[in-house]
């Protein structure tokens, strides 16, 4: 670990104010100087509302900030140069000022900002930052990596970096700084939380490394005919070499798309929002989208090593489609009493009992301005989305209550072109809204 001590910034670095030449000799003073003073201080005082300064990452640190932004490396353009291969971190306390920072992009999946009780947690392909009050320490990483889908934070204090290519990687940070790196090739899946562990759920024809050992698992487990294809709950970050353990085998599902573990497990219980495909054979075959289907429950008892499939239907008893513009299952989620409670990447929030499949649309939280749609978090009280103005090149903080009672603004930025509009010779890139994270323990008064 690198550990930087370099101070940091002080309000006389945030905000640098340029003096004017005063002109010509001969032109009236008095007067004019005032006047212009004066128009220069309001001026000033207007550009300081929502103020964003660029910081070096090693003096970028938490202060006031309230949420912490990942801005993308740019849209491509088909004919055009590639967009700049970088991302701003930024850091923005409750008026909408803050810090940002250049780092390197990763290129494929969603790179996260997780943010704990030890500080905020980002990476770039050949760094990982933690960045508290006193700065960032910037940790080298021994094998580079270019993709990133999830970030953990698990009980003991480490952090959980998951890579899915080829196979599996994670990689787990120490508080203190050291990584630990497990690769499982050949295989792929769903990854999510559960304790103190990372797990995923995979069959026998996404992993050949678990095949031998998932269908004697079966076989001492049900002692009857076999299964062409087992699917598996296994755990990922502390395998038997190159195999990972298994939690529980059950038969595989045809045409059953695992969803997003985005829900930690409930004790023993892991439950995943899925869709079942109307038609796998034509999906098989180029003539359906994979996600036409309907909606529902996966539910792993890790204790019996069980797995129950629930449909999910609407008030009118009717299952709930999915299509390729409204695949659901790629949704912000979190377990609130006996409901599963998630909003979809279009802002639309539905509560989904747990044990029936019994599901309540709660609200659509409407986008304003933007040819890029709001990113969400969810917590138990509701949902924050975080929105960009295209046309004002601002940023704005929402909240909308699960229980219903509007959306309410929490913070809006002063213009950040310099960060959303990256200009390279003759073309322009749009940046957009990559990930964000909270506070912990700030609500913006939402609650």
């Amino acid at each position: 670990m690198k550990a930087h001590t370099d101070e940091p910034l002080t309000d006389g670095t945030r905000a640098r104010w340029r003096k004017e030449p005063m002109g010509r000799r001969g032109v009236r003073r008095g007067g004019v100087v005032a006047a212009a003073l004066s128009i220069v201080m309001l001026l000033s005082s207007c550009m300081s509302q929502g103020e964003v300064t660029e910081t070096r990452a090693a003096q970028l640190s938490v202060g006031d900030a309230v949420i912490a932004v990942r801005l993308s490396q740019g849209k491509f353009s088909a004919g055009l140069p590639d967009p700049p291969e970088d991302n701003w971190i930024v850091l923005l306390d409750a008026q909408g000022r803050g810090q940002a920072t250049r780092i390197e992009a990763k290129r494929y999946g969603i790179s996260a900002l997780l943010w704990n009780e030890r500080g905020l947690s980002f990476g770039a392909p050949d760094k990982e930052y933690v960045t508290t009050d006193q700065g960032t320490q910037e940790i080298d990483v021994k094998q580079p990596s270019i993709a990133e889908h999830q970030r953990f934070s698990l009980p003991d204090g480490r952090i959980a970096v998951v890579d899915l290519g080829r196979g599996i990687k994670v990689d787990t940070i120490h508080p203190h700084g050291r990584i630990e790196t497990t690769e499982i090739p050949d295989t792929r899946g769903e990854i999510g939380q559960c304790g103190q562990h990372i797990v995923g759920i995979t069959d026998t024809e996404d992993s050949e490394s678990i095949r031998s050992a998932a269908f004697e698992a079966y076989a001492a487990q049900s002692g009857g005919d076999m299964p062409e294809n087992v699917a598996a709950v296994i755990q990922i970050d502390e395998p038997n070499g190159d195999v990972p353990r298994l939690l529980a085998v059950a038969p595989a599902i045809d045409g059953l798309l695992t969803g997003r573990m985005s829900v930690p497990c409930d004790g023993n219980v892991i439950t995943v929002l899925s869709i079942q495909q109307e038609d796998p054979a034509a999906v098989r075959n180029g003539t359906r989208h994979p996600f036409d289907g309907v909606l529902v429950l996966q539910r792993w008892d890790l204790t019996t090593g069980q797995r129950t499939i629930i449909p999910v239907l609407d008030e009118a008893g009717q299952p709930i489609e999915t299509d390729q513009d409204n695949f659901l299952y790629y949704s912000q989620a979190i377990r609130v009493g006996d409901e599963y409670r998630f909003v979809t990447k279009k802002g639309n929030a539905y509560a989904v009992d747990v044990t029936s499949g019994n599901a309540r649309h709660l609200f659509s939280i409407p986008s304003e301005k933007t040819r890029n749609p709001a990113v969400f978090q969810v917590s138990e009280t509701g949902v924050y989305a975080l929105e960009q103005n295209d046309d004002e090149d601002v940023l704005t903080l929402s909240y909308q209550p699960w229980d219903g009672g509007g959306k309410r603004v929490l913070l809006t930025t002063g213009t950040m072109s310099r960060y959303l509009v990256e200009r390279n010779l003759l073309m322009e890139y749009r940046r957009s809204i990559e990930s964000f994270a909270l506070r912990p323990g700030w609500d913006g008064g939402a609650q």
